[in-house]
């Protein structure tokens, strides 16, 4: 871990700071179910903000993230226990949320993600 110091003011003042994972800032991790590891709950993923039971920001990945909770991504609305809508911006978000797994993500996940 490396850390650096950010420095301001006539008279130099340091203060020393370590990065830290997203998760460790806030953000949930969650985790896509693969064969190995079943999803807790289920998320359909809407195009359509005003239709979601939660609106989440991803903030990026955090693969060393530990007990991340484990989704299982729905075809359909009907068949899943949250409806999500991917916000753009953190500030429109109920739940800002880090991916532990990215490589895991399925296409529905992506297709639903916001291009800055």
């Amino acid at each position: 871990m490396r850390l650096f110091a950010i420095c301001a003011g006539v008279v130099t003042l340091c203060m020393p700071v370590v990065p830290m994972a997203l998760w460790a800032q806030g953000a949930v991790p969650i985790q896509f179910e693969t064969l190995t590891t079943p999803g807790e709950f289920t998320i359909y993923f809407t195009d359509l903000q005003y239709s979601a039971d939660q609106v989440w920001f991803v903030s990026g990945s955090c693969e060393s993230a530990t007990d991340a909770a484990v989704i299982s991504v729905q075809d359909y609305a009907y068949s899943a226990d949250l409806t999500v809508f991917l916000a753009r911006y953190a500030f429109e978000a109920d739940q800002v949320v880090c991916v532990s797994n990215p490589g895991q993500a399925p296409q529905t996940f992506w297709d639903a993600y916001p291009q800055k």
